[in-house]
């Protein structure tokens, strides 16, 4: 990882410059363990599954934006929106559903260490 960061970089211009650096491979075992330690999460429901379902989200989730983000960056050569729509949409889409995970998972570490509140 690199040590300094570009103070006009945003958090997407960073992400995607990794998602472009990071093996095919390992976003596949991202999105294929993300989904399936969320599945077992849902049907297993070991105690504080839902954390772990939305950790595996997020996993999954990133794994997805980033393949969207390198085939649109191939597609148009540089970076910038996609050449087709419908990878936009994916990208958002993968986008929204990571962000909406990681909220998710952030209340949910919180519920367990608050624990049960009696009124």
């Amino acid at each position: 990882m690199e040590a300094s960061v570009v103070s006009e970089e945003t958090l997407a211009d960073v992400l995607g410059a990794r998602a472009r650096r990071t093996p095919m491979d390992r976003l596949v075992l991202d999105i294929v363990g993300g989904v399936l330690i969320a599945a077992a999460a849902i049907w297993a429901r070991p105690p504080a599954w839902f954390p772990l379902m939305a950790a595996a989200t997020c996993f999954a989730c990133y794994g997805c934006w980033a393949v969207t983000e390198r085939r649109a960056h191939t597609a148009s050569g540089t970076p910038g929106p996609a050449a087709s729509p419908g990878w936009r949409f994916a990208r958002q889409a993968a986008a929204v559903v990571g962000l909406a995970a990681y909220v998710t998972l952030l209340f949910a570490i919180l519920g367990l260490a608050l624990g049960p509140i009696k009124s």
